[in-house]
């Protein structure tokens, strides 16, 4: 053989690169990924406990009144809505606080703890009078549109 070729070694492979430790980027990555996983489950398991709790049955219930809302089922509608709001208030606030109060101390007990401060003396007065009020009296819609959504803030 020829000589020079003797001479001649052969190239020695590098080692293996290593996938890890990753760079920081991939580090950024894989932390970033994590956090808006976690950031979705996180709302994924509100959402659910939120579909599963009081408020969200009260709130669908509030949106049938308003919804079927009519000047045949006003009567009704005010009825209902004052059973759903004793209801909340019996959630937010203790039995011994609010479940015996009627007529003007209802509606002065409802203005004095109202989150969104709703005037109850004057615009809540349907909810003591509509169940001693003749059958056949006229009740205005938008009034009990204004008391549905003074309810909605109480759910709140």
């Amino acid at each position: 053989m020829n000589p020079l070729l003797e001479k001649l070694h052969d190239i020695e492979g590098l080692d293996p690169i290593s996938w890890w430790p990753l760079a920081i980027g991939w580090w950024i990555l894989l932390v970033g990924g994590i956090f808006l996983i976690s950031l979705l489950i996180y709302f994924v398991v509100r959402r659910i406990a939120f579909k599963r709790s009081w408020k969200n049955d009260t709130f669908q219930k509030l949106t049938q009144l308003e919804r079927n809302l009519s000047d045949a089922t006003a009567r009704e509608t005010v009825m209902t809505l004052s059973e759903y709001l004793r209801r909340i208030t019996l959630r937010r606030f203790s039995r011994a606080e609010c479940a015996g109060l009627m007529g003007e101390a209802w509606l002065k007990w409802l203005a004095l703890h109202d989150p969104k401060q709703f005037d109850w003396e004057k615009k809540g007065t349907l909810l003591i009078e509509v169940p001693y009020a003749p059958m056949h009296s006229h009740l205005s819609t938008h009034q009990i549109k204004d008391l549905i959504h003074a309810v909605r803030n109480w759910v709140r």
